[in-house]
């Protein structure tokens, strides 16, 4: 009986989800529930309920996730290609752009012609950042797309941007942005470098 009690004791305070591992493989890709976890990059991301991020798999490196906007708990594989998407990645700075907004004006050009709806500099858990609000129109159709760039410095590793980012037709966009938040809200960054950090 007491056995018992010790269990129930335990479940109630660190739920099944916290048990083990938060990702899992398959034939496509890496998919994370509840948390998704970058060590060598420094951060970390606690996911919304129900919501699965999609990443590349091993040996492909780890730069992070993508989330579905239409289906955010699909299994199935998620790519680039999809309309509505959640998206977090990492990358150093290579090139020493030396500032979140140098990256994300490159980010810009590369998009080519667009019109920008609202375009601020702040700070991301007290790092430097640059946001960004543009739309892109082909045809009949238009593409809204938000991104956040923070970019952090250390005393003991590169440089590193952190790009969070929701694209959404016009019709959705009001819909994805607010899961968007959910994500970004979800931010976490670790000490860098990893020292005791887990990816599981």
């Amino acid at each position: 009986m007491r056995a018992w009690r010790v269990l129930v004791f335990l479940f109630s305070v660190f739920p099944v989800s916290t048990w083990g591992q938060h990702w899992a493989q398959t034939a496509d890709e890496t998919i994370w529930r509840g948390k998704y976890t970058n060590c060598d990059k420094g951060y970390a991301i606690e996911l919304p309920q129900g919501v699965i991020a999609h990443g590349s798999l091993p040996p492909s490196p780890n730069h992070g996730i993508l989330i579905s906007g239409q289906a955010p708990d699909t299994t199935k594989e998620v790519t680039l290609d999809n309309q509505r998407l959640i998206g977090v990645y990492d990358t150093y700075d290579a090139a020493d752009y030396g500032s979140a907004r140098a990256y994300l004006k490159q980010l810009l050009e590369r998009e080519g012609s667009l019109q920008i709806l609202k375009y601020s500099n702040n700070k991301f858990h007290g790092y430097p950042a640059a946001y960004v609000h543009f739309r892109k129109t082909k045809g009949n159709a238009s593409l809204d797309t938000e991104e956040m760039v923070a970019y952090r410095r250390s005393k003991t590793d590169s440089p590193i941007f952190y790009v969070i980012w929701v694209r959404s037709t016009s019709q959705s966009f009001e819909q994805d942005k607010k899961l968007y938040e959910q994500v970004r809200s979800g931010f976490r960054l670790l000490p860098m470098p990893k020292g005791q950090c887990s990816n599981d």
